[in-house]
């Protein structure tokens, strides 16, 4: 077995994720290069996959929640492989975090005079964040971590920071060298993206002690026989849908390949019946040297 578990997967993405110290360290590293005015202190891990019925999309989508200290939610989801309307799906997500702040319409606290008072809710949102790995590439946008956030069109301004999230290109940081990461977020994703191809330490441990941490938990000899049956069961669970998946990704290549093939011989055949046509030849030669039927050469 390779040294440490495979992110990627349902056990190995979980598994780092649920363990708060760790999200909390890679999401401060994450809002330290974008919103370096927000750290969070604390964060609550809350069960994921709310509403996910498929066990084939389960398969290829992971996500954990967790909520900050002081209220910010945060959507974590590992998803490895391109899907129609992941972007509309990501809204989605966002848009389901924010209905559950409604707290059923009243807002109880405590006035100037220290006495208990109830207040309609006004739609003051706690600030909802969204981190989707991607363990594929957008070839249209090959961007290793990009940001979004609801912007103004012309002055680009942005109008509300409630809704933000991030999309991280996991194979692209399998492309880059140790050196090319400037920022804490970058050596974070680096190790995610790399870890289950490395065989020693990882790197940036003298940098962001919280490595080790996360060496410890993603170390494979490091857990309990029933966790690596099960991390295991999660490997080949995914190695097997990925499997089919590129099985179905070929198939399709060779049909169309045979299709393509197929039209290109029906396309000579049209081509040499029109000339065979023009010089003379009896529809029965054409039919019997090209192999179209009768009513089609006719029609030509």
């Amino acid at each position: 077995m390779p040294k440490y578990i495979n992110p990627v997967t349902d056990f190995g993405f979980k598994r780092i994720f649920k363990d708060e110290e760790i999200t909390r360290g890679f999401l401060n590293a994450l809002l330290q290069k974008y919103d370096p005015a927000t750290h969070i202190k604390s964060v609550t891990i809350t069960d994921g996959e709310l509403d996910e019925a498929s066990k084939a999309i389960r398969r290829v989508v992971y996500d954990v929640h967790c909520t900050t200290d002081t209220g910010e939610e945060f959507v974590i989801e590992m998803q490895n492989e391109a899907q129609e309307f992941f972007q509309e799906r990501i809204v989605y997500y966002l848009a389901r975090s924010a209905s559950r702040q409604q707290n059923k319409g009243v807002i109880k606290h405590i006035d100037e005079n220290g006495k208990p008072k109830e207040t309609k809710w006004n739609y003051n949102l706690k600030r909802i964040y969204g981190v989707f790995f991607m363990n594929f590439k957008d070839l249209n946008h090959p961007q290793p971590l990009s940001h979004f956030a609801l912007l103004e069109t012309e002055k680009h301004y942005q109008d509300t920071d409630v809704f933000q999230y991030w999309k991280i290109q996991m194979p692209l940081y399998r492309e880059i060298t140790e050196s090319d990461c400037k920022d804490d977020i970058d050596k974070w994703i680096y190790n995610l993206s790399n870890m289950d191809t490395m065989e020693t330490a990882l790197p940036f441990t003298n940098e962001l002690p919280l490595f080790m941490r996360l060496e410890k938990i993603a170390e494979y000899s490091n857990m309990s026989a029933k966790q690596q049956m099960q991390y295991d069961d999660s490997y080949n669970n995914y190695l097997a849908y990925m499997g089919a998946q590129e099985y179905k990704m070929n198939e399709g290549i060779r049909i169309g390949e045979a299709k393509g093939r197929a039209e290109g011989a029906q396309s000579n055949a049209i081509a040499t019946a029109r000339k065979m046509k023009s010089k003379g030849y009896s529809l029965d030669e054409i039919a019997e040297l090209t192999g179209l039927p009768l009513t089609q050469i006719q029609s030509l």
